[in-house]
Formats: structure tokens, sequence, C-alpha cells
């Protein structure tokens, strides 16, 4: 019975255990310039490795110089290229604490290419629809592949040929055409498991007759410069706007404006007021209303009733200039003998 409770606590206890794996390291020719080994394709790996490789010669295992980073990890290694090199053995080694691992790799068959560049498509006489390109090296080595559509349909796939050139004969009309290139090193160089990816599409369209490159990118380069002009003059009249502002804003603070003479006093001053509300203004005075009238003098010979009538309008005015007093000069009392002299 102890010996099966041992045995059952072991295993509870290794359940959770995850013994690490083995890195497998791969190794691929990028494009005859050079081979990338990596030895991390589908997570980060736990630690960093120490990255030893033959340079494709044996006995003599160099260290890496150029890692491949991933959150600072090493997941790969950038080693140097030769044309000679595809057909000899690589070995590589990975080295870990007390750990080690070592693989063999043969290079012939790792070849991936760059995509094909600088596509372009021609209408000629016969009428004939050619497609033209130029792969990233200029081998005899290498062969391409093309593949097309009509009018976003299913794509059509060509062989594979040595030619840098595919033609459509007879092309439809009020048709548009798109056209991709894959390359790959052909089989009298030894042949390689792996595709470039495809090129950039290029369309032709029968009813324009013209070709367009990056079709993905087409229709933003089209409205780039109109975005471009739109935010620009958007930006320029906010500028405008802020700059008249802060001007009426100062101009009202250092120049006042004048009040109209022309209008209501009561209406010039609120108006004057109001134009700046940085200036605290407020009136420190009570102006009443004062009428007015005409007057004319009355002979002192006429009768009682006029005199009285005379008396009564000069008592009006006195008690307006009285009254007006604090916002206005009162004129000066008349005499009897001013009023003779006048007479």
């Amino acid at each position: 019975m102890k010996m099966v409770g041992s045995w059952l606590f072991l295993l509870i206890s290794l359940q959770g255990y995850e013994a690490p794996s083995t890195p497998n390291v791969n190794c691929l020719i990028i494009n005859l310039d050079y081979v990338n080994c990596i030895w991390s394709e589908q997570r980060i790996p736990e630690v960093n490795f120490t990255f030893f490789s033959s340079r494709f010669i044996k006995g003599n295992m160099e260290e890496c110089t150029t890692y491949l980073l991933e959150e600072s990890y090493a997941v790969g290694c950038r080693l140097s290229y030769d044309n000679s090199d595809r057909f000899r053995t690589l070995t590589t080694k990975l080295v870990h604490q007390n750990n080690s691992y070592v693989q063999d790799h043969n290079l012939k068959s790792m070849v991936k290419l760059y995509p094909p560049v600088n596509l372009s498509v021609e209408m000629n006489k016969d009428p004939e629809l050619n497609l033209y390109w130029n792969n990233s090296k200029n081998t005899l080595c290498i062969e391409s592949e093309v593949r097309y559509r009509i009018n976003s349909d299913k794509w059509k796939t060509s062989t594979p040929s040595k030619e840098q050139k595919y033609a459509v004969a007879f092309p439809l009309k009020s048709s548009r055409y798109e056209f991709q290139v894959r390359a790959r090193v052909n089989d009298m160089c030894g042949e390689s498991k792996f595709w470039s990816e495809w090129s950039q599409p290029i369309q032709w369209d029968s009813m324009k007759g013209n070709n367009i490159t990056d079709i993905s990118g087409s229709s933003m380069s089209v409205w780039k410069p109109v975005l471009s002009l739109v935010g620009t003059m958007t930006l320029f009249i906010l500028a405008c706007m802020l700059v008249y502002r802060e001007r009426e804003r100062l101009r009202f603070i250092l120049i006042p404006i004048v009040p109209n003479p022309g209008k209501n006093l009561d209406e010039n001053v609120e108006a004057w007021r109001q134009i700046s509300k940085d200036i605290c203004f407020q009136s420190n005075f009570t102006e009443l209303a004062c009428p007015v009238r005409e007057y004319s003098l009355v002979p002192q010979t006429g009768s009682v009733s006029e005199s009285e009538s005379n008396f009564s309008i000069l008592t009006d005015q006195s008690d307006c200039l009285s009254t007006c007093s604090s916002s206005a000069s009162t004129f000066p009392a008349t005499s009897e003998n001013e009023q003779a002299g006048i007479e």
C-alpha cells in the first residue's frame, strides 16, 4: 500500500510538469544572398541559446555574429552565403548551460526568392496583352509563374516558364485584367521547395487602355493629395480665425471705440461697455432726464395774466436747471435791468 501511495503522489506531482521541448533549427537561403536559421518559429523561447555553425566547413564551429531578436530573446541567426554553399551540409549547434543540440542541414532545396518587381502590361496590334516583369536575380536558374483573373473572377495560373514575359491572346473587350507573378529556383539548378511571395498586383483596363500597379494602394494614392489639401486649408482657416480673434481683443483693450454721438446716449454707453469683457466699467452717477422747452420774453407792460404766465415759464426753466445742475451747467440769473436792455 505504501508503494502504491508513493506512485500516486509522484504521478500527481508530475501532472503539471512540462518537460522542455528540444529546439528545432530550420535554415533557409533568402534570395541567394544570406541564410536565416530560426529555432523558435511558434513561440518565444524560455531561454537564450548560443548558436554555433560549421560555416559549411566540417569541424570549424563559429558562434553567431548576427542574432535575430524578438522581445529581447534570440530566436535566430543570420549567416553569410556563397553560391556553392547550397550543395554542402550545414551543421548547427544550440547551447544552453550544459545542454547542446546539434543538427545537419541540406540547403539544396531550401531557397526562397524575393517577389518579382517592375510589372508592366502592354497591348500590341495582334491583338495580344503582354505582361513583363523583372526577377530579383538575373539568372537562368529561375522560373516564374503567372496568375491572372478577369473582372475579379477566379484566378487562372500559367505553367512555370523561364521567360520574364507572359501573353494573353485576344483579350476580352470591356474587361479588367489583374496579374501577379512569383518565382523560384528551377530543377536545372536544384529545384527549390519554396516559391517567392506573389508580386504586387497590376491591372489593365481594356476601356481605359492603361495599367495600374499596386491596386491596394491605388485608391489611397488618389485621395492622399485631396486629403492633404483639405487638411491644410482647415488648419489655415482655424489659424486665421484665432489670429483675428486675438487681434480684435487686443485692439479693444488698447484702443477703446469712442461712442457714436448719433445714437442714444444710453445705448452708446451700454454698447461701449460690452466691447471688452476684460474692462470693468461701472457708472458712479445717476443722470435724470431734463425736458427742454422753448420760450420767449413777454413785455412787462402786458396784462397781469401775461406776466404771471411769463413768471410761470421762468419758474419751470429754473426748476429744470436746478434739477439738472448735477450734470449740466446752469444759466446765470437774469435781472430786470438786463431784461430792460434786451427790450
